[in-house]
């Protein structure tokens, strides 16, 4: 069993990045815990390091392997690089990163002021309520793509590129939707349940059409071969309904977390 927990093609950029923010986040998380121990601050610890744990098992492992052999197994890796690991950690992470005395403040004040300002403009052009949930979708699309799909399958660049590409994209995606930065509650509120039916929609059609489709779309995995005896049609089957059930559940849960968040703000309004 643990050998299927070793690294499959051993990355050490990844490594390294993904220890770099297990210590940012441990070093933060002891800096609060003489002060902050209740239901709430163990509930932020087990969603970071679930979301954390999450994207070594299924990039860094034997899963990775199965990930490029089976379409089924893809997109149950990119179900958590780009929606569930994101998620847990924007949960874990959230009120410390907003806390102005928090070390992630801190430590960003070191980048040079050009990097801040640049990063800035950048960030705030993928914030915005329009660009995020077309962003959010268009990358599912776009790497679901057959040609493209095809290519980052085959190359091994192209296939990082595009893991990292949907892990980078979820969490922005869904720090906007959960973060501090409300324009007004009343209308941030609305907007982010606009934004969760646009991302809904979009991946509930293409899940549809791939679980539907009666020809094999997504042919890479005969040319290179299946891990798993499986025919081409069930294989494809079975992603398409990941790609449509479980993704557009994550939209439900969205909206039970901001709705949450509105009933907060309103309790906190009327004390």
């Amino acid at each position: 069993m643990f050998e299927y927990l070793m690294p499959w093609q051993f990355s050490s950029w990844f490594v390294v990045v993904w220890l770099v923010v297990f210590v940012l986040y441990t070093i933060n998380l002891l800096q609060d815990y003489s002060s902050a121990k209740n239901v709430f601050f163990y509930g932020r610890i087990v969603c970071f390091y679930s979301g954390w744990l999450s994207i070594y098992l299924v990039w860094h492992t034997y899963f990775d392997y199965l990930s490029q052999y089976m379409f089924w197994v893809h997109r149950l890796q990119h179900l958590v690089l780009h929606h569930i690991a994101p998620l847990l950690i924007v949960l874990g992470v959230i009120d410390r990163v907003a806390d102005k005395e928090s070390g992630y403040r801190a430590a960003w004040q070191l980048v040079p002021r050009f990097i801040r300002l640049l990063c800035g403009k950048g960030y705030g052009f993928l914030q915005n309520a329009f660009v995020a949930p077309l962003l959010f979708v268009g990358l599912i699309y776009l790497w679901l793509w057959p040609s493209i799909h095809f290519s980052a399958m085959l190359n091994q660049n192209l296939y990082i590129l595009m893991n990292l590409t949907m892990l980078l994209d979820g969490l922005l995606f869904w720090w906007l939707l959960l973060g501090r930065s409300w324009q007004g509650e009343k209308d941030g509120f609305m907007v982010r349940v606009i934004m969760l039916v646009a991302v809904l929609i979009p991946q509930q059609l293409l899940g549809a059409y791939i679980t539907f489709s009666q020809s094999v779309i997504f042919d890479v995995y005969d040319v290179c071969g299946r891990a798993w005896p499986i025919s081409s049609l069930a294989d494809q089957r079975y992603g398409g309904l990941i790609t449509w059930i479980p993704a557009s559940m994550m939209s439900v849960v969205g909206f039970l977390l901001v709705l949450r968040r509105r009933l907060n703000y309103q309790k906190k309004v009327s004390l």
